[in-house]
């Protein structure tokens, strides 16, 4: 009976949550904190997807920011203890702007409400090529990224912690057919900064558990070997034809450092090497 109580009393005391854009990474992150016995409300911006989320146990809201607010019943959807915001960055040029609009006018909603923390999904993209290794002092400035980062945490009423992520492999993103039979393609030698969709999740719940607030973190695999190595296993084992990659190449690239999510958080990928990863896809 203790060891009831003990687990009782460890669910009472655990954090609602809200996912701003239940999609790739925000629907599944939500079934594994319902899993381990988080309350989480999710949003999706598509009417017909209200009625995917409620059976697996998310409480299910309409909201869009495009990039002004409109949706359904929005209070309760921030009247939250921790936001995730998973809304995926826009890189088509003149989209940037809209996107940092949209996350200033998500700020203005969590400051309506009671949110003490909040969690941003950023991307390593934060980074210009330079051939060099980026750890998480290197973000350009410039980059319409961290304009996005640092909306969110020059804010004194909540903290947020920014997890930078690397390429995204996991359920329905196989690597194998990106590039897939094209020709002539650039970059070869570069190293990839990848990550699988369970290491995602298993950060960020290793942030959640643990209240880690306030910091930044490059999320990738610990191993980087080079886009020809990479994209032409996945094709291969997907039984497609293999890229050929140019022999003449002056583009640049960087490798992300991703000590600190281990050193600091104490955390193990479950799949530090990419190429083997994608047996797992």
């Amino acid at each position: 009976m203790t060891g009831n109580r003990q687990l009782a009393t460890h669910m009472k005391h655990l954090k609602s949550i809200s996912i701003l854009g239940c999609g790739w990474l925000g629907k599944p992150l939500a079934v594994e904190l319902i899993k381990a016995g988080y309350p989480v409300s999710g949003s999706t911006t598509q009417e017909n997807k209200l009625r995917e989320l409620e059976p697996l146990g998310i409480n299910p809201f309409l909201i869009k920011f495009d990039p002004l607010f409109s949706g359904s019943e929005a209070p309760g959807f921030f009247q939250t203890d921790t936001l995730i915001i998973t809304i995926p960055p826009k890189r088509k040029s003149g989209q940037t702007d809209i996107y940092v609009e949209q996350i200033r006018n998500v700020v203005e909603e969590v400051l309506k409400s009671n949110i003490q923390k909040v969690l941003f999904i950023s991307a390593t993209s934060v980074y210009a090529d330079g051939d060099r290794v980026v750890s998480e002092t290197d973000a350009d400035p410039n980059s319409y990224l961290v304009h996005a980062e640092n909306i969110l945490q020059q804010q004194a009423k909540f903290k947020t912690t920014v997890i930078r992520l690397g390429g995204l492999v996991g359920p329905g993103r196989n690597p194998g057919r990106f590039l897939a039979g094209k020709k002539d393609v650039q970059g070869g030698d570069h190293p990839v900064n990848i990550i699988h969709q369970r290491d995602c999740i298993g950060i960020i719940k290793t942030i959640l558990d643990k209240q880690v607030w306030g910091e930044v973190f490059n999320a990738c695999a610990d191993h980087h070997p080079t886009r020809k190595e990479f994209y032409s296993a996945a094709s291969a084992l997907m039984k497609l034809e293999v890229p050929q990659f140019s022999d003449v190449d002056v583009s640049k690239n960087k490798v992300v450092n991703g000590v600190k999510v281990k050193t600091q958080l104490n955390y193990n990928f479950v799949y530090p090497d990419p190429i083997e990863m994608l047996g797992s896809l």
